[in-house]
C-alpha cells in the first residue's frame, strides 16, 4: 500500500488564491508607463510565448514519456522546427497582421478571403470547439492536482467548479477592462512571462530532486530503469510524426499562441530573438521530463499511480511538503496562463466575429443603442468569458475520466490544425478562394468530429466497432480499413487530407471575385513596390495607352520620357504613371496593373484586363447606387452643364420649387426655368418690380452670365406656400453648375423666435440693471446712515454712561465702610456690564462696516502685554484669582491697538469664567516661541469647552450653556475673530472639559531690533492728590452731566477746574478769569457741529499756550482719531475711567 503526505485543504486554497493575486499584481505593475521598458526586452516576449506550455507540458508530457520513452515530446520538436526553419513564414504573418491591423487568427483568415464574415464566424466556431477541450484539460489538471495534494483522491465537482469560478472572476478582471480589442496588453505579456519562469523553476526543482536526491544521478536512474523497461507501442513512429506535425502547425494556429506571437509583438526584432530563445525554453522545460517519468515508474511499479501525476506524487511520497506545494504552483501557473489568455482571445473572437455582425445586421437596434454599444460589447465579452469557462467545465464533466491529459490536448490540436491549409494557402497560393476555404474547413471539422470527438464522448457506442450504418470501412478509428495508425494520427491524417483536397479542388474550379484578387495581392507579395524595379519607359507608355488613351501616352512621351527605352525607368516617370492610372482605375487596381507587366510576376495581362472590366461593372453599379442615394436625400439638387442646360436633378428639387409635371427635362435651358420662376413671383427681376419684358430679359442674361463665369451664389427665397428655401450654387471645374435647395423654414422660424427671446432678454437685463443700481444706491445710503448712527450712538449713548461711571466711582469712594458700600459696588458692576455690552455692539458694527483702519508698525510685545498684565493683576486680586504674566522680548509688526483688543478679550473671558468655588482660579498670560512665529496664549483652569462648541464660540451671540448666568451678549470672541482676519493672523482655542482652556493668537516673528526705551523714574508717592493740588485744568464738554461728573472728579483730586460747555462760554470765562491751565480736557463732539480739536487749537493759538491737550470721545471712527493725532493731542476713549485719566495726567505732567 502506497502512503504519501497530504496537505491542508485551506492551505492549498490560500496558496492558489495567493498565486492568482500575485499574477494580477505583476500584470498591474507591467501596465504602468514607467515599467514598460521591461517589455521592450526580447526575452520577456520569448518567455510570454511559453503560454503554449500548459498543464499538458507540466503533467501530460511526463505521462507520455513514461509510455514512449521519448526525452523530448515530438510536439515540441515540431514547434522548434517551425520556429527555426519556417521563420520567414511567421515573419510574413507578422507583417500582414501589423499592416492590416488584424486582431485574431479568425480576422487574419477572413481578411485574406474577401473579408468574409461567414469565414470569420466558422473559424471562430472551430477555434471555440478546439479550445474548449483544451481548457477542460487545464481544469482537470488543476482539480486533480489539488485533490492529490490534499489527499481527497477524487475529482469531485466541487473542486473543479470552484477553480472555474475563480478563473472566471480573474479573467474578467484581467482581460475585459476596456472596450478596445486590438490594443496591446503590456501587463498580460509580463504576467505570462512570469508564469513561464514559475513553471520552469518548479519542473526543474522536481527533476533535480527525483534525479539527484531520490536516485544517485542520471546514470543510476537509467541503469535501474533498463532492468524494468516496458514495451513501447509498435506504431510509436506514426504517433511521433503526427505530434511533430501538430507542433509545427499549432505554433501559429492556436488562438492564444497567435495572439502572443503576433498581436503582442512590438517589433520584428523580437520575433527574430524568439526564433532561438523560445526553442531554448522548450528544451529547458523538457530536460527533466524523462528522468521524472523513469523515477515514477521505478517508485510506483504496476501502474497503480497515473504517470500524469508523477510530478506531484514523487514529492508527496517522500514527505516533501514544500516541493509538493511548488509542484502544485507550477501546474497552476501552466494551466491558468493558458486559460486566461485563451478565454480572453476567444471572448474577443466571439464578440467581434459573431455577436457584432449580428448586431450590425439589425440597423434599427444599432441606431437605438449607438451611445451604449461599446459598453454593451464589453459586457458581452465578460459574459462570453464566463460562458466559455462554464462550457469547458461541462465538457470536463462529460469526457471520459480515464483519458490521459495528453490525449485531451492532442484532441484539441487536431481540430485547430484544420486552419493550417487556409493560412498556408492565404500566404502562398493566389488562386485560393473564399468558397474553397469555407468548404475545406467545414469538411475537415466534420471528419475530426466523427473520428475523434464523438468516440471520446461516446466510448461505448456500437457504431465505434461496427461502423456507421454497420459499414465496416466507416469505423471512426479505421476509415477505409486503415488500422495501422493510432487514433490521433488516424484522425489527423483523414481530416487534413479531406480539408486540403476540398480546398484545392474548389479553388481550381471556382472563380475569384475582384476583391478576392486584390486581397490575395496584399498577402502574397512580400514587398510592396518591388515590382517597380523592372518597369521601363516603354512599359509605362503602353500602360497609359491601354488604360487611358493615346493622348495621355503621347503627353508622357513628349513631355516626360522624351524617348522610349527598355531599361529601368526613372522614379519620377513611375510616379507620374501611377498618378495618371490611379485617377482612372483607382490605387488598388493600378498596383495590380503595374504588377502585371513586370516580368517577375506571373499574372497575365488578360487577367488584369478582366479585373478592370469587373471594376467597370462595379463602377456602373456604384453610379446607380449614388443615383438612388441622391434621390433619397433631404436636399433638392440640380446640375447644369457648361451650356447652361439642365442635365440632372432629383425629385426633391421638383417638390421644393413646386414645378408642374414635365416642365423640367434633360437639356432644358436654365433661362426658361428662371423666367418661369420670375413669372410666378418667386424671383424679382428688380427691386422696383419692373414688369417690362425687355428689362426681365436683361436680368436673366446677367444671371446666366454670372453662372458662366463660375461665380458661386447664395440666396434665400420665400415660396408662395410659405416655405423658405436656401439656394447654394457651386461652379464645377469643367464648366457647369451644381445647385442645392434646402428647406430652412424651421430654421428661420427658430431664428426669429431666438431673436425675439434675445430682445426680451435684453429688456429684462436692462430693467434688472436699473433695479440693481437702485438697490446698490439704497444699500450705500443705508450704510452711510448706519455709520452716522454708530457715530451718534457711540457719542450720545456713551455720554450718560461715562458720567454715571465717574459719579459711581466717586460715590463708591465716599461710602467706603458704610452700609451703602455693597449697593454702590453693585451699581458700579452693573454699569460696567452695560458699558461693555454697548461697546461690543458698537465695535462689531464698526468692524462689519469695514471702517477700521490698520496702523501696522513694529513694537515690542512686552509693551502691549505688560500694561495688560498690571491691569488684570489688579482685577484678578479683586476677583480672588491668581494671575501670572511671563515676560517676552519678541518684536512684532502689526496693529498694536487691535492686537491689544484681542488679548484683552481673551483675558476678560478667562477672568469671567474661571472657577471660584471648588478650586483656586488661575490665569496665565505668556508667549510661546516657534521657528518663524510666536504665539500669545491665555490659559485658564475654568470649566472647559466641549469639542463641538469650539467652532461656534467665535460666532455672534453664541454663548455656552454653562455660562448663561454670566453677563454679556457673546460678542467678545466674534470681535476677536474679525480683528484677526483684519490683521491676517490666526486665533485658535484648545480646551478640555473640567481642566480649562487656552486661547491663542499666532503672529509672524519680526527681525527688527528696536532701540531701548528710556525709563522714567517715578518718585512720587502712592497718593497723587499732592501732585494735582491746585492744578489748573480747562474742561470743555457740551453735555452738562458729563461736564459736572468730570469736574467733580478733578476737584476731588485737588484740581482747580474751569468748566465750559461751548466756545462762547469758554471765551467769556477766560475774559472774566485770569486762568492759565496746565492741561486741557475736551470732548470732541460739541454743539452746532463744532468739535473740541478745532476749538482747543483756536484757543491755544489765541492765548499762546503751550500745554498738553486730552480729547475724549465715544465715537470709534478713525476720522476722530486722525483729527486728534494731526493736532498732536492725546485721545482717550469714553467711558473715561478715573484711574486711566489719572495715569494719563500724571504722564503729561512728568513729560513737561
Amino acid at each position: 500500500m502506497l502512503v504519501w503526505l497530504s496537505l491542508d485543504t485551506w492551505l492549498i486554497s490560500l496558496l492558489s488564491i495567493g498565486y492568482l493575486l500575485l499574477l494580477f499584481v505583476v500584470a498591474y505593475w507591467g501596465q504602468k508607463e514607467n515599467n514598460k521598458h521591461w517589455l521592450s526586452r526580447p526575452w520577456v516576449y520569448s518567455l510570454s510565448l511559453g503560454v503554449s506550455c500548459t498543464s499538458w507540458a507540466f503533467y501530460g508530457t511526463v505521462g507520455q514519456a513514461a509510455t514512449t520513452g521519448a526525452w523530448l515530446a515530438p510536439i515540441y520538436i515540431g514547434s522548434i522546427l517551425c520556429l527555426v526553419l519556417a521563420w520567414p513564414m511567421l515573419l510574413r504573418i507578422l507583417r500582414i497582421t501589423k499592416q492590416q491591423n488584424l486582431t485574431s487568427i479568425a480576422d487574419f483568415i477572413a481578411c485574406r478571403y474577401d473579408r468574409s464574415p461567414s469565414i470569420a464566424a466558422i473559424v471562430t466556431l472551430v477555434a471555440l470547439l478546439g479550445t474548449i477541450p483544451y481548457i477542460a484539460l487545464q481544469l482537470r489538471a488543476i482539480s486533480k492536482s489539488f485533490d492529490l495534494l490534499t489527499g481527497s483522491y477524487q475529482s469531485g465537482i466541487s473542486t473543479t467548479f470552484i477553480v472555474t469560478l475563480v478563473l472566471i472572476i480573474f479573467s474578467i478582471l484581467f482581460g475585459a477592462r476596456q472596450a478596445a480589442i486590438n490594443k496591446q496588453n503590456q501587463g498580460l505579456v509580463l504576467a505570462i512571462a512570469f508564469s513561464s519562469i514559475i513553471k520552469l523553476f518548479a519542473l526543474t526543482a522536481i527533476g533535480i530532486f527525483a534525479t539527484f536526491f531520490v536516485f544517485d544521478g542520471v546514470a543510476d536512474l537509467f541503469a535501474q530503469s533498463q532492468r524494468s523497461v516496458e514495451t513501447h507501442p509498435i506504431n510509436t513512429s506514426y504517433f511521433a510524426v503526427s505530434q511533430a506535425l501538430l507542433g509545427m502547425i499549432t505554433i501559429f494556429i492556436l488562438p492564444q499562441q497567435y495572439h502572443m506571437l503576433m498581436i503582442e509583438n512590438h517589433q520584428e526584432n523580437e520575433l527574430r530573438s524568439a526564433r532561438y530563445l523560445y526553442p531554448l525554453y522548450l528544451i529547458a522545460i523538457n530536460i527533466f521530463v524523462l528522468p521524472i517519468a523513469l523515477a515514477g515508474q521505478q517508485l510506483f511499479p504496476g501502474g497503480n499511480v497515473s504517470a500524469d501525476t508523477y510530478v506531484i506524487t514523487i514529492p508527496l511520497f517522500f514527505q516533501q511538503a514544500w516541493l509538493g506545494g511548488l509542484a502544485y504552483i507550477g501546474g497552476l501557473a501552466a494551466a491558468t496562463s493558458m486559460v486566461i489568455v485563451a478565454t480572453i482571445v476567444l471572448s474577443t473572437m466571439v464578440t467581434t466575429e459573431i455577436i457584432t455582425p449580428l448586431l450590425l445586421h439589425y440597423n434599427n437596434f444599432v441606431r437605438k443603442e449607438k451611445t451604449q454599444l461599446s459598453h454593451m460589447l464589453l459586457n458581452m465579452r465578460r459574459i462570453a468569458i464566463a460562458l466559455l469557462l462554464l462550457l469547458a467545465f461541462t465538457f470536463e464533466r462529460i469526457i471520459n475520466q480515464q483519458n490521459h491529459l495528453a490525449t485531451i490536448g492532442l484532441l484539441s490540436f487536431v481540430l485547430l490544425s484544420q486552419l493550417a491549409p487556409l493560412v498556408i494557402g492565404a500566404l502562398y497560393w493566389r488562386k485560393a478562394t473564399k468558397n474553397a476555404a469555407l468548404t475545406g474547413l467545414i469538411v475537415g471539422s466534420i471528419i475530426w468530429l466523427y473520428t475523434l470527438l464523438l468516440p471520446s464522448l461516446l466510448p461505448n457506442s456500437p457504431w465505434l466497432s461496427n461502423g456507421l450504418f454497420n459499414i465496416s470501412w466507416l469505423k471512426p478509428y479505421e476509415l477505409f480499413g486503415i488500422n495501422s495508425l493510432d487514433h490521433i494520427s488516424h484522425g489527423l491524417l483523414f481530416s487534413l487530407l479531406a480539408n486540403s483536397l476540398c480546398f484545392i479542388i474548389i479553388s481550381l474550379i471556382s472563380h475569384r471575385s475582384v476583391s478576392e484578387k486584390l486581397q490575395a495581392e496584399l498577402y502574397i507579395y512580400k514587398q510592396q513596390g518591388s515590382y517597380e524595379q523592372n518597369l521601363s519607359s516603354k512599359d509605362l507608355y503602353h500602360l497609359l495607352q491601354r488604360f487611358i488613351n493615346n493622348d495621355a501616352a503621347e503627353v508622357f512621351l513628349h513631355e516626360h520620357a522624351k524617348q522610349l527605352t527598355s531599361t529601368k525607368a526613372a522614379e519620377t516617370l513611375i510616379d507620374y504613371t501611377r498618378l495618371q492610372l490611379s485617377s482612372v482605375l483607382g490605387s488598388a487596381s493600378t498596383n495590380m496593373v503595374m504588377k502585371a507587366v513586370t516580368t517577375q510576376q506571373t499574372m497575365p495581362l488578360q487577367d488584369v484586363v478582366n479585373i478592370v472590366d469587373e471594376a467597370n461593372k462595379l463602377f456602373h453599379f456604384n453610379r446607380e447606387l449614388l443615383q438612388a442615394s441622391v434621390e433619397n436625400i433631404e436636399q433638392g439638387i440640380s446640375v447644369v452643364d457648361a451650356d447652361m442646360r439642365v442635365v440632372a436633378w432629383n425629385k426633391r428639387y421638383i417638390d421644393l420649387l413646386c414645378y408642374p409635371p414635365n416642365i423640367v427635362s434633360v437639356g432644358k435651358p436654365v433661362a426658361e426655368l428662371i423666367r418661369f420662376n420670375a413669372d410666378r413671383g418667386i424671383i424679382l427681376t428688380n427691386q422696383n418690380d419692373i414688369s417690362t419684358h425687355e428689362k426681365e430679359d436683361d436680368f436673366i442674361n446677367r444671371r446666366i452670365e454670372h453662372m458662366r463665369q463660375g461665380n458661386n451664389h447664395y440666396f434665400q427665397r420665400e415660396m408662395p406656400n410659405g416655405i423658405v428655401l436656401e439656394i447654394r450654387g457651386q461652379a464645377m471645374p469643367g464648366g457647369g453648375f451644381v445647385s442645392t435647395f434646402s428647406d430652412i423654414t424651421t430654421h428661420i422660424e427658430a431664428a426669429k423666435a431666438l431673436q425675439q427671446a434675445n430682445e426680451h432678454l435684453e429688456q429684462r437685463v436692462t430693467e434688472r440693471t436699473i433695479e440693481l443700481s437702485k438697490a446698490k444706491a439704497e444699500a450705500e445710503a443705508a450704510n452711510t446712515s448706519k455709520t452716522k448712527f454708530l457715530a451718534a450712538a457711540s457719542h450720545d449713548l456713551m455720554q450718560p454712561f461715562n458720567a454715571l461711571s465717574l459719579f459711581t466711582n466717586m460715590l463708591n469712594k465716599k461710602v467706603q465702610g458704610s452700609d451703602l458700600t455693597e449697593l454702590a459696588s453693585n451699581i458700579q458692576h452693573s454699569l460696567s456690564a452695560a458699558e461693555s455690552l454697548l461697546a461690543d455692539l458698537v465695535e462689531i458694527s464698526r468692524l462689519d462696516n469695514s471702517s477700521e483702519k490698520i496702523d501696522v508698525h513694529c513694537f515690542s510685545i512686552d509693551d502691549l502685554l505688560a500694561p495688560l498684565g498690571k491691569e488684570f493683576t489688579l482685577l484678578s486680586q479683586q476677583s480672588g484669582l491668581r494671575f501670572n504674566y511671563v515676560k517676552s522680548t519678541c518684536v512684532v509688526n502689526t496693529d498694536q491697538r487691535l492686537l491689544r483688543r484681542i488679548v484683552q478679550n481673551f483675558l476678560s473671558n478667562a477672568l469671567n469664567y474661571c472657577p471660584q468655588e471648588n478650586k483656586q482660579g488661575k490665569v496665565l498670560l505668556g508667549v510661546k516661541h516657534q521657528q518663524n512665529n510666536f504665539v500669545i496664549e491665555v490659559w485658564d483652569n475654568g470649566p472647559g469647552i466641549n469639542q463641538a462648541d469650539q467652532e461656534t464660540i467665535f460666532k455672534e451671540f453664541e454663548r455656552l450653556a454653562q455660562t448663561q448666568d454670566k453677563s454679556g451678549l457673546g460678542l467678545g470672541l466674534a470681535i476677536c475673530d474679525r480683528i484677526a482676519k483684519l490683521l491676517n493672523v490666526d486665533i485658535s482655542v484648545k480646551s478640555t472639559l473640567g481642566k480649562g482652556s487656552c486661547f491663542s493668537v499666532t503672529l509672524p516673528r519680526s527681525n527688527v531690533n528696536l532701540a531701548p526705551k528710556k525709563v522714567i523714574e517715578n518718585n512720587s508717592s502712592n497718593t497723587m492728590t499732592s501732585e494735582f493740588l491746585d492744578l489748573p485744568i480747562l474742561l470743555v464738554d457740551n453735555d452738562a452731566i458729563m461736564l459736572k461728573a468730570i469736574q467733580t472728579q478733578l476737584e476731588e483730586w485737588g484740581c482747580k477746574v474751569l468748566a465750559a460747555k461751548d466756545e462762547n462760554t469758554l471765551t467769556s470765562l477766560l475774559i472774566k478769569h485770569d486762568f492759565t491751565p496746565k492741561i486741557v480736557i475736551s470732548d470732541y463732539h460739541l454743539d452746532n457741529d463744532e468739535n473740541g480739536v478745532d476749538l482747543i487749537q483756536k484757543t491755544v493759538s489765541t492765548q499762546r499756550w503751550s500745554i498738553p491737550c486730552i480729547i475724549c470721545s465715544a465715537d470709534p471712527s478713525e476720522q476722530v482719531r486722525e483729527h486728534t493725532n494731526s493736532a498732536q493731542f492725546y485721545f482717550m476713549r469714553k467711558p473715561i475711567k478715573a484711574l486711566a485719566l489719572k495715569k494719563l495726567m500724571k504722564q503729561l505732567l512728568n513729560s513737561d
